[in-house]
């Protein structure tokens, strides 16, 4: 999942408008029940809504989004974007009982920190449901079993190619299947200016266990499982492309800028997630493929993180009922469908993500691998201890010299 900062540059269309948010009945949160309140509208409710995402368009449509749906409920709101740590700002607030009313959650670590504190609103108390999601993506803004959050949007990954290359070297567009393909996919592709595939292999930015969880899942492992078969073989596929000179040993020195390497054509293959899907500023013409497994014909698998719009538990009934209905406005196909178009993500809506792929014909293996995608929320913070071994373990068997099964036990202190 690349931060803010590491994400490309896109190009602004004009946003559409948006349907009407239906009455909702309150019911407070928190510490202890108001009455519920029966409203026909949101008359006088003042509401603040924070967003983390500071690059453009995105930031842009939200506050057109909130705005709209703002004015059809006669709510007044007050739309901000957060710069610097915001997760800190989260918890602050949290702490101090001055949470916003409605708050994009990462549902990685931000909503289940927030939501075991009691601090945000059960949404399903106000007619919002996981109606129209996949399982994978509707678990992500539940905890403990409550919804706490609204998936709007998610990201996952792919490979990306590049078509030229492909021509030059004569070789079909067709995608690898198994890790074996890649490997002789990715020779083939090799030459004295341009590597077949470039990864991230860098400690510490949190690229390299990202993009190396989809070969890990891809091969049937468990990411909770350092040492299991999955594992082994993931790292042995970084290996063997270094060892057949298709992925450079300067890998390792690499993190979120390791997509240079394949914009300016010094690799053909790469991995990356939904936003370079609207990076105009690529130069030459690109396709995506699906990941590759272990096994011939297994399914691949991926990593999903999501983001969600959570309201704060509020002991005044009205407001925190009209926080929802402010969610639930935002969360229309429509906009889901313009945010993935001109923001890079992937739509949380099913149906939103078929009309995704209708204009965006390359986000179809994004969309594919959204049903049954691994959330590695649930590893909690133990996932922040496995990502350091896998990143040790990748380099020690790359340019250590170690064996897939050794690098990955040494990592892993067994």
């Amino acid at each position: 999942m690349a931060s803010t900062s590491q994400r490309l540059r896109r190009v602004a269309l004009p946003a559409v408008g948006l349907t009407a948010a239906l009455a909702l009945t309150a019911c407070s949160g928190g510490g202890g029940q108001a009455a519920p309140a029966q409203t026909d509208g949101f008359d006088g409710v003042s509401l603040t809504v924070w967003n983390s995402i500071d690059f453009e368009p995105y930031q842009g449509l939200q506050k057109k989004y909130f705005e709209d749906c703002a004015s059809q409920l006669g709510i007044t709101v007050d739309v901000q974007t957060q710069s610097g740590d915001y997760t800190t700002k989260l918890l602050q607030a949290a702490g101090a009982k001055a949470l916003p009313d409605v708050a994009l959650l990462s549902t990685d670590t931000q909503l289940p920190q927030l939501a075991s504190q009691g601090v945000l609103a059960d949404l399903s108390q106000y007619s919002i449901s996981t109606d129209g999601l996949a399982d994978s993506v509707a678990g992500l803004g539940t905890y403990q079993d409550t919804l706490y959050g609204l998936p709007v949007q998610v990201e996952d990954y792919a490979i990306f190619y590049n078509k030229a290359a492909f021509a030059a070297a004569g070789v079909p567009e067709t995608a690898p299947k198994t890790f074996d393909d890649l490997v002789k996919l990715a020779g083939s592709l090799t030459t004295a200016d341009q590597k077949g595939i470039v990864l991230p292999g860098i400690g510490g930015d949190g690229s390299t266990p990202v993009y190396f969880l989809p070969f890990l899942l891809s091969a049937g492992g468990d990411p909770a499982d350092p040492t299991g078969a999955g594992a082994v073989a993931a790292v042995d596929l970084y290996k063997n492309l270094v060892a057949n000179g298709s992925l450079s040993s300067e890998f390792v020195n690499w993190g979120w800028e390791s997509i240079d390497q394949w914009t300016s054509q010094k690799a053909a293959l790469t991995v990356s997630g939904p936003w370079n899907l609207v990076d105009t500023s690529i130069p030459f013409e690109w396709g995506t493929f699906p990941f590759p497994t272990a096994k011939s014909g297994e399914s691949p698998k991926v990593n999903l993180l999501g983001y969600v719009y959570g309201a704060a538990a509020n002991a005044d009934a009205q407001k925190e009922a009209a926080a929802a209905a402010l969610i639930k406005c935002r969360a229309s196909e429509e906009n889901q469908i313009n945010t993935a178009v001109q923001g890079g993500y992937i739509p949380a809506l099913q149906s939103a993500q078929a009309a995704f792929v209708e204009k965006v014909p390359a986000a179809a293996p994004f969309v594919d691998a959204v049903d049954g995608a691994y959330n590695s929320a649930q590893l909690g913070t133990e996932w922040n201890t496995l990502q350091q071994q896998y990143v040790d373990a990748i380099q020690a068997a790359t340019v250590g010299g170690q064996t897939a099964q050794a690098a990955l036990e040494q990592a892993s202190g067994k």
